[in-house]
Formats: structure tokens, C-alpha cells, sequence
């Protein structure tokens, strides 16, 4: 009764960690320099990371991560959860990641971009032979990245920063990196709550990795951001009470996807094919995709931003460092929405808005200009981030367990070289909020294998 017990308590500290209002000071009469404050550290300089931005709650203490990059009208911003304790001395730790980017476009429209990290997805692929989740019509379950809970007395999961490395001129490096992460089988079929907190299933991997590429090209004002991914080898598994190899659990026919939730915060945006400019419509059911997807803003729809999944990946034994499988192609799909997806990122939208509204007024004086608090702009951003019917996925059809390293490529169209500043004509007229948010599912079904 006790471990139950604890384990709602550590339910409900997680809930109350999505509201962190202690986090930042109120700001309405927000000044440039006002930041340093929070960070330690000022918008204007070029690149740092603070990985002990400490907030108290009143179920225990935690602690942030930030890395920041700034050239000229671009800046690219991470705000990574690092852990909690407890006043009872229990450690949580959960991968959650806020990456987020603010520029102008040649035009000298106003755009920022959020990326959020959440799960994985793996199904069973016996419905048809697309490779491609079907939720509803294969078996699947969501797997949740979670530190408490761990049935493994000798393993001990940590979270550690990866600091702004500037590679060269225009180019920078910086992530977070979870290790030994223990995540929760959760059913997509129903139940979500209760499963999370009573897993049938628990698995060990020996990390997840997710880095931010900056590569700032100032003759052209392209950015290419690429999201590295790396998810570490399944080292443990556990069923109910019983220890599993992981190879009874993983079979040969189950494939690994990473889905990404798309949501607007606000204003007028289209989702085109980048190589037709052809529009794409909500699906109702998995549709293959065999082209970048673009986004385009305002009344005449410039170019803003691309995302261009990787097509790639590698497959690798880490128990014998081993590349299995190399160049692999990965699969992109947009996914048709299913009751109860949305409990997969409905908790991160409070914090999600709260975070990238209090970013935003502090990056942009249009955002001060248009709204009277970040409280305004985080209520509005909060409504839209639920109102979305974008899912896309990568999939890649062999995983077996192993370690997965993959990376999409988001490519901005930025005025930098351009010479624009944001003035009443320009940057002020028009700004783009979107969210975009990676889904780690896990889905891991359970099938012994046949002696």
C-alpha cells in the first residue's frame, strides 16, 4: 500500500511541476537585461548554458537546464528539466526539453519555433505491410521515460547536461543526456493513468541522447537546426515481477517510430509539401509521406520553415559496439488523431506554454509591444496547443532493441545577411507562434518467444 502510495504522491508532484509559476519572476515591466536574473546570463551574448537554475515547490526542489545561441536577428533557446527531490528524498527524472527558436524572415516577419520532447512509439506490424503504425488495428503500447519506479536496485538513472560547444563560426552544439532511464509500458487501448502508475511492464535503456545542431549560414539566412536522437540499447526488462530478456519482449516484427505532435500558437499558417507548395490537409488514416513538409505564413504564404525528417538511421549492438545495420530507411507518415492522444502531451502544455511565453517576452519587443503580460500570451498558447490535428511519425522498421541514431533536419529562412531590423512596417506586423512536439512512444509488445 505504501509503494502505491508513493507512487501517486510522485503523480501528483508532477502535475504540480507543469504550473511552476516560482519559476519566473513576474515580468510585466519586463527590461531588456531582465534575464540574468533567471539565467544567470543575458540575451545578448552569443552562447551559454546554465544547468542549475534552481526552483522550490512545495513538494520538493528542482532544478533546469537552459543553453542559449544568439547571432544577429537569430536566437535558438533549450529549457530542459534536469530532476526533482522531494521532501521525502525521492529523485525524479524525466526527459522533458522545451527547444525553441526566434527569428525574422526575409520579409521581416516575426517567427518562433517550439520543438518539445516527450515519448516514443513501437507497433507490432501485422495489419498490412506499410511498416507504418495503424493504431486502433496492431497492437501497441506507449513506454514512458521515467526515473522513479526503478526495479532495478543496482542501476541508478541520471540526467547531465551537454553544454554550447561553438564547433566553428556559425555552427553550435548543445543537448541534454538521460542515463539509464527506466520507462513505463502504458496500454494505447485505455487505462493511461492507471497504467502509468501500476506498469505491467518496465523496460531499462542504457540512455536517450537528444542534441540541437545550429548550423547558421549568413550568405543565404538559412539555419539548419538538426535534432540528433539517440536512443540507447533496452538492457533490462521486467514484467510485472518476473525479469525478462529483452529479447523475449522485442521481436523481430515490431517497429520503432518517433511521433511528432504539430500545434500553432497562434496565427495564419499553412502546412504545404515543400518541393509542390500543394497543401496538406488533417488525415484520417496513416498516410505515407514521400516529400518535406513546409510551413508557410501570412497572406502570402512566405516560406518559413521546413522540416525535413531524416531518411536515415543506424543500428547498433552495444553490447559488442557493432553496427548492425547502417543507412537504413526511415519512414515518415502523418497519422490520423485517436481518442485519448492528446493525454500523451496534455500534460506538457501548461508548462510548455508557460516556458515558451515567458522565452518570447523576453526575446521579443513585439511580443511586449502585443501583449500586456506573458500571462495573456500563455493562456492563448495554452488553448491552441489542444486544438491541433497534426501527427506525423518516423519509423524504422528494424530496431530489435538496439541502439537507434537518427536526426531530422529543420531548416529556417531567416533575414540574416539581409541587413532587415524589426521596425512598425516589418517585425511588428505580424508574428508566428508553433509548437512542435516529439512524442517518444515506446510501444513494446509482449510476445515470448516459441522454445
Amino acid at each position: 500500500m505504501r509503494a502505491f502510495t508513493n507512487k501517486i504522491v510522485t503523480a501528483w508532484i508532477i502535475i504540480a511541476l507543469v504550473t511552476p509559476f516560482v519559476f519566473f519572476p513576474s515580468i510585466s515591466a519586463y527590461q531588456p537585461g531582465d534575464e540574468e536574473e533567471i539565467f544567470g546570463h543575458t540575451f545578448d551574448e552569443e552562447y551559454w548554458t546554465n544547468d542549475s537554475i534552481s526552483v522550490e515547490t512545495s513538494g520538493g526542489n528542482a532544478s533546469f537546464t537552459t543553453s542559449y545561441v544568439n547571432q544577429d536577428n537569430f536566437s535558438a533557446f533549450l529549457i530542459a528539466f534536469n530532476r526533482i527531490v522531494t521532501n521525502d528524498s525521492t529523485e525524479i527524472i524525466l526527459p522533458y526539453q522545451l527547444f525553441g527558436m526566434n527569428y525574422l524572415t526575409p520579409e521581416g516577419k516575426e517567427v518562433f519555433i517550439g520543438s518539445i520532447f516527450a515519448f516514443l512509439l513501437v507497433h507490432n506490424e501485422t495489419y498490412g505491410d506499410n511498416n507504418l503504425p495503424d493504431i486502433g488495428n496492431e497492437n501497441a503500447w506507449y513506454v514512458v521515460p521515467m526515473s522513479t519506479g526503478n526495479p532495478w536496485e543496482d542501476v541508478s538513472p541520471d540526467v547531465e547536461s551537454i553544454p554550447v560547444e561553438k564547433i566553428e563560426e556559425g555552427h553550435y552544439r548543445f543537448g541534454m543526456r538521460y542515463i539509464n532511464m527506466t520507462a513505463r509500458v502504458v496500454s494505447t487501448g485505455g487505462g493511461f493513468l492507471l497504467s502509468l502508475l501500476l506498469p505491467f511492464m518496465t523496460v531499462l535503456f542504457s540512455e536517450i541522447v537528444v542534441e540541437y545542431d545550429i548550423q547558421i549560414d549568413q550568405t543565404t539566412g538559412e539555419v539548419h537546426a538538426e535534432t540528433i536522437y539517440t536512443i540507447g540499447q533496452v538492457k533490462r526488462a521486467r514484467v510485472g515481477l518476473q525479469e525478462k530478456d529483452p529479447s523475449e519482449v522485442i521481436t523481430d516484427n515490431m517497429e520503432i517510430s518517433a511521433v511528432h505532435y504539430l500545434s500553432t500558437f497562434e496565427s495564419n499558417y499553412n502546412l504545404t509539401q515543400s518541393s509542390s507548395g500543394n497543401s496538406i490537409q488533417p488525415p484520417t488514416s496513416t498516410d505515407l509521406l514521400d516529400d518535406n513538409l513546409t510551413i508557410t505564413i501570412g497572406d502570402n504564404q512566405e516560406r518559413a520553415f521546413d522540416i525535413g525528417l531524416g531518411r536515415d538511421y543506424d543500428l547498433i549492438n552495444e553490447t559488442t559496439d557493432e553496427v548492425i545495420l547502417e543507412n537504413q530507411d526511415a519512414l515518415n507518415a502523418l497519422l490520423a488523431t485517436q481518442p485519448g492522444d492528446f493525454l500523451l502531451i496534455a500534460w506538457q502544455a501548461p508548462l510548455s506554454a508557460f516556458l515558451f511565453a515567458h522565452m518570447a517576452y523576453g526575446l521579443s519587443a513585439t511580443v511586449r509591444d502585443r501583449y500586456d503580460n506573458p500571462g495573456k500570451l500563455a493562456a492563448n498558447a495554452t488553448n491552441a496547443f489542444h486544438s491541433s490535428q497534426w501527427w506525423y511519425s518516423v519509423t524504422f522498421p528494424e530496431w530489435n532493441g538496439l541502439r537507434v541514431q537518427q536526426d531530422p533536419v529543420y531548416t529556417a529562412y531567416t533575414n540574416l545577411g539581409l541587413g532587415i531590423l524589426p521596425g512598425p512596417s516589418e517585425g511588428n506586423n505580424f508574428l508566428l507562434f508553433i509548437g512542435i512536439g516529439l512524442v517518444a512512444i515506446i510501444a513494446v509488445v509482449w510476445v515470448l518467444r516459441r522454445r
